[in-house]
């Protein structure tokens, strides 16, 4: 294994532990906001998908996770379900309308797909979850109040149980998202974000790959709105705003979506920075989005590709042995012999 590797693989396994460990020694009301780091970094992590692996912006993505949080709340607690079936059904939910969302947005890119998909969130948190319109789905005026379910037979009630749950599940989806990227999917969907017409001509599909794209962004976002529900253990409709997919696409881009790493960093930082600004400095959380823009600028100028992509590229080369010139001997074309007569 060479050092690269094996420092990364270091670093994923130290990561992992100070994961499991450090929430064990704190608070419950930090661990609440672990578990909340983790159901964030879960919707940043589908923008890495959708954004880092295909090259396509969105700005909807936490409409996806509100439609994971309100299937979850109202077959739970409005139907009596499952949990684990309604949030099956809840992250096929949202997968289904990604690809709706992906058919209309085969043909855009850039400006005109950032407008669709800020129009898809738009309607859904205007009209969909308004109240008086849809109230079997989003509650109307008041709430769903979904119960925490157990996993396996182990009650998640607890604080610190219900972070390890939700931990896991992000370790396992970026787990997905690696394999994805690492395997044949991941070459055909780079060859999708590096140029379309170069894909086309070598035969691949490009109306398949993109749904697929957008339909395990939009799944991923979901199986995170479901998670919140039950964390949170109230489903209402300001929870969800528009602006929040604003803040999730922005963390994408300033720690790089180019970088599985960037989905926990940055869900830390978008729980974590919130809070850290009402503790420690006089501001309140609404100073949070201006810290926000202003790093984005910065990260746009000095870094383009983002924080934790530029971090992982100068380890790469510090630790990447220096190519060796070759010597003047071997730079010569060897003289040819001339063949002996017989």
């Amino acid at each position: 294994m060479s050092d690269l590797r094996l420092v990364r693989w270091t670093a994923v396994g130290v990561g992992v532990a100070l994961g499991v460990l450090i929430p064990a020694l704190l608070t419950d009301f930090l661990r609440t906001l672990a578990a909340d780091a983790a159901i964030a970094g879960l919707i940043v992590l589908s923008l890495v998908l959708l954004t880092g692996m295909v090259g396509q912006i969105s700005f909807c993505q936490y409409s996806f996770a509100a439609m994971g949080a309100f299937t979850v709340g109202s077959l739970v607690a409005g139907h009596h379900w499952d949990f684990w079936l309604a949030l099956l059904v809840g992250v096929f939910f949202a997968a289904v309308v990604g690809v709706l969302v992906g058919f209309v947005a085969l043909r855009l890119s850039g400006l005109f797909l950032a407008i669709l998909t800020i129009g898809v969130a738009l309607f859904f948190d205007r009209f969909v979850l308004a109240a008086g319109n849809w109230n079997s789905f989003s509650g109307g005026l008041s709430s769903w109040r979904p119960g925490r379910p157990s996993f396996f037979g182990i009650g998640l009630r607890g604080e610190y149980a219900f972070y390890l749950f939700a931990f896991g599940v992000l370790l396992a989806a970026c787990l997905l998202v690696w394999n994805l990227r690492t395997g044949k999917t991941g070459r055909v969907l780079r060859a999708v974000r590096e140029s379309e017409v170069a894909a086309s001509t070598v035969g691949l599909n490009l109306t398949a790959w993109k749904l697929t794209a957008f339909g395990i962004s939009a799944a991923l976002a979901g199986l995170a709105g479901g998670l919140a529900a039950v964390r949170v253990g109230s489903v209402s409709a300001g929870s969800y705003d528009f602006l929040h997919s604003i803040s999730i696409a922005a963390i994408a881009i300033v720690f790089g979506a180019g970088s599985i790493a960037s989905a926990p960093a940055g869900g830390i930082f978008l729980i974590f920075g919130r809070e850290a600004l009402i503790d420690w400095t006089p501001f309140s959380t609404q100073w949070f989005d201006v810290i926000l823009g202003a790093g984005l600028i910065f990260q746009l100028v000095h870094a383009p590709d983002g924080v934790v992509v530029d971090i992982e590229r100068r380890i790469t080369r510090r630790l990447r042995p220096p190519r060796q010139m070759p010597s003047e001997s071997e730079q010569r074309s060897p003289e040819r012999v001339p063949a002996e007569v017989g």
